[in-house]
């Protein structure tokens, strides 16, 4: 007899480190950090683009989980021309760099105070994946058949999960 058995999990969060709103807590914009989120805006500048991102906890394999409450919002500050339709708002992003202080902007009204990432890896994304969708999905079917099998017919009903 052989059974086969499938399953599905949601991918847990990975730490990460600090978050970008527990650094902004504690002032201390130093260190190593792997962060994602969402994109917000790009900014190219002469030698370097500059990509706003609204923060959330990573999977284990680095994707973002927007479906997660916000860690607050970073800058990844990237040496060269990054293609703003590439990366364009929406988009998710994973961010490996260095700490280097902050920059002081605006949300809106808002006065707001970015941690800088100097970024070594940007990866993005493809459209986001819900942790909460990830389960086993169930889809209602039902099912008739009818054949002959010689001089007697046979059929039956069948009702699915």
């Amino acid at each position: 007899m052989l059974v086969l058995l499938a399953g599905c999990a949601s991918t847990p969060p990975v730490a990460t480190g600090p978050t970008p709103a527990d650094v902004i807590r504690s002032g201390d914009a130093n260190g190593e950090v792997h962060w994602g989120g969402q994109i917000v805006k790009v900014k190219n500048l002469r030698d370097r683009t500059l990509v706003e991102v609204l923060a959330f906890p990573l999977d284990s394999d680095g994707r973002p989980l927007a479906d997660q409450p916000s860690h607050g919002r970073f800058i990844a500050d990237k040496q060269g021309f990054l293609e703003p339709r590439e990366y364009e708002p929406d988009r998710l992003i994973e961010v490996r760099g260095l700490l280097k202080g902050f920059t002081d902007g605006r949300i809106g009204e808002s006065s707001y105070r970015y941690p800088v990432v100097i970024s070594e890896r940007l990866k993005l994304w493809d459209a986001p994946v819900s942790s909460a969708r990830s389960g086993p999905r169930i889809s209602p079917s039902i099912g008739i058949g009818v054949g002959s099998g010689g001089t007697r017919g046979w059929g039956g009903i069948n009702i699915g999960f």
